[in-house]
């Protein structure tokens, strides 16, 4: 019997609790099967990227909060790649030390920890790098880009890199590429963005060839032991084609797929079931997770114990990422565990967490 497992005791029967049981991601063990997924805590961060006291009490929360794997939010690999001004960094090793404690608090509460490396792209505001850049030539009259040389290609790869060799020497048990929700990477994948006509456009594989180098120079440089993930779109540019790109990925060693939306919201071809209780991404993840062996997280607004166990129970996923109801209920997993309400997300909009998440009307109840 696995000792991470909670018993139900139902009608003189004992069953297992499929929430509660472990499961590997390579060879780390992940105590139960809730995710805390990336989530960018705004005005967090201080001094261009460094780790405040905020976000160690915010994630000390998370960690406390019962799920078995957190993963630490969007964090960028280049200064001037950044989604916001307050955007967590990993360009410089003096970012180390704070993200050491963000692993510390973590580890502390017998959380495993990854962070996810993160590169804005085409979406990095003006007022952080008035020369934007993406895969090709890009404007669709809300932004516009210009296509990176093959030399800028190759220096963010070595920032992605050294962001991973940092990761591992803050501690982190693994990273997780972002390549999802309109970033950089999507933005090679994404036959909407890349016209390329070397080796990083084109046919498929010269599009996930940024990645696939990237992954490459990681497992160079790192332990064996050290886990790295990517954040994949179930639409990128279909269904069908993610469903190949995540073989490949699954092919080259990467040890799990997060799968969320790729460059736009597109919405997949595929139907879903009357009794299916979440939305189309969510359903691509469970289709793509039918078409791999590795450990696949299914993600997006995913917010009921319901849901989670729907999706754990009929083994439609191996892992779930909750989002806005762990930030609303940051003991959304012990609450389950101890089989009491779950304080739920009141679905503010805009949600409080884009701005500031210390005015979370949930919080400061």
């Amino acid at each position: 019997m696995d000792l991470h497992a909670k018993i139900i005791f139902r009608k003189g029967e004992i069953i297992m609790d499929s929430l509660f049981t472990s499961k590997n991601i390579k060879d780390l063990e992940i105590k139960n099967r809730i995710v805390v997924p990336p989530m960018v805590c705004f005005n967090f961060p201080v001094n261009n990227g460094f780790v405040s006291e905020n976000n160690i009490e915010h994630y000390e929360k998370m960690a406390k909060g019962g799920s078995g794997l957190i993963i630490v939010e969007a964090t960028c690999v280049s200064e001037n790649g950044r989604l916001s001004k307050d955007q967590l960094g990993i360009w410089s090793d003096e970012h180390i030390s704070g993200l050491k404690r963000i692993v510390e608090v973590c580890h502390k509460h017998e959380r495993k920890v990854f962070i996810q490396l993160h590169h804005a792209g085409l979406r990095t505001p003006r007022g952080i790098n008035e020369d934007t850049i993406t895969s090709s030539d890009y404007n669709d009259e809300k932004v516009s880009a210009r296509a990176m040389t093959k030399d800028e290609i190759h220096s963010i790869q070595e920032d992605f890199v050294n962001a991973a060799i940092r990761a591992e020497k803050a501690g982190f048990d693994g990273i997780e590429l972002h390549g999802a929700h309109s970033y950089l990477f999507t933005q090679f994948f994404s036959t909407k963005v890349n016209k390329r006509t070397d080796e990083y456009g084109g046919n498929f594989e010269n599009r996930i060839r940024i990645v696939m180098e990237i992954f490459e120079g990681i497992k160079q440089n790192v332990n064996s032991s050290f886990v790295v993930g990517i954040r994949m779109g179930c639409n990128e540019n279909d269904l069908e084609n993610s469903i190949y790109m995540a073989k490949i990925f699954e092919s080259i060693g990467i040890d799990y797929l997060h799968v969320s939306t790729g460059f736009d919201n597109t919405a997949i071809d595929k139907e879903l079931p009357d009794d299916f209780p979440c939305n189309w991404i969510v359903y691509g993840g469970t289709i793509i997770k039918e078409n791999v062996d590795i450990p696949v997280i299914v993600v997006n607004s995913i917010k009921t114990v319901e849901q989670v166990r729907y999706l754990i129970e009929n083994k439609l996923a191996d892992f779930v990422a909750v989002g806005r109801a762990q930030l609303a209920d940051h003991n959304f997993v012990n609450h389950i565990r101890e089989g009491k309400d779950v304080i739920k997300c009141l679905d503010c909009k805009p949600c409080r967490w884009f701005i500031d998440g210390r005015n979370c009307p949930v919080q400061n109840r």
